[in-house]
């Protein structure tokens, strides 16, 4: 239950260090999945204190190809939602709710002290770090209060290769949430701008407050 402790604070520290860089992901998502798993262990040890040989054991850990199927979902929707990165986040810390409660609930109907108890854990964490986020980012794209059009001037562009040998064609422009907010555009689009150009988002305002790209457009009005 110490050790449960000791690394919740370790893990929290790396990942309050490591959150607001994009780049940094490779040890806040770890740091983020440490902390999830150890909140819900120690929520497990904190309500199981009689033996409960009776219950079956059950593997939970394809439990978190659930969240990883849903990525494919909105993976270019959290890309064309300013402020994606802290939207997710945000989302990703609600979804430690989930994941202690559902660990919570599968315990009491089955038995997590075997040696399968990490990987349950584990894949419940997983589940719901991707899947409460993906699901929220949906919802903020479909069901949104409010269309508008705002002018604002490209920073620059850039092609990005794939790990497939493709290209992503990419615009970077000045946000609220970022100095450099990335864009996916068309190929046809990239050749059509330059640098500094102007263009007009048409933006919808989702029901979680947050703006999503529908379109991009060349500003006429210069």
């Amino acid at each position: 239950m110490y050790k449960n402790i000791a690394l919740i604070f370790i893990s929290f520290f790396f990942l309050i260090s490591s959150i607001k860089e994009f780049g940094n992901m490779f040890l806040s998502i770890p740091s983020f999945l440490m902390l999830s798993y150890n909140l819900s262990d120690l929520s497990l040890k904190l309500i199981s204190k009689k033996k409960t040989n009776h219950k079956k054991s059950k593997n939970f850990e394809l439990i978190s190809l659930i969240g990883v199927i849903s990525i494919f979902f909105v993976i270019r929707d959290f890309e064309q939602t300013l402020g994606g990165y802290i939207l997710f986040w945000k989302l990703a810390f609600f979804s430690l709710l989930f994941s202690i409660c559902c660990a919570i609930i599968l315990n009491h109907y089955y038995s997590f002290n075997n040696e399968k108890r990490f990987y349950n854990i584990l894949g419940i964490s997983i589940c719901f770090f991707l899947l409460v986020p993906n699901i929220c980012i949906f919802i903020n794209k479909n069901f949104n209060t409010e269309v508008s059009k705002q002018p604002i001037q490209i920073n620059y562009k850039k092609i990005t290769k794939t790990s497939r040998g493709g290209n992503t064609y990419n615009i970077y422009i000045h946000t609220e949430f970022d100095k450099n907010e990335r864009l996916d555009i068309s190929k046809e689009f990239y050749d059509s701008i330059s640098n500094n150009q102007k263009v007009v988002l048409t933006l919808t305002k989702g029901v979680l407050g947050y703006n999503y790209v529908q379109k991009i457009e060349i500003d006429k009005s210069l």
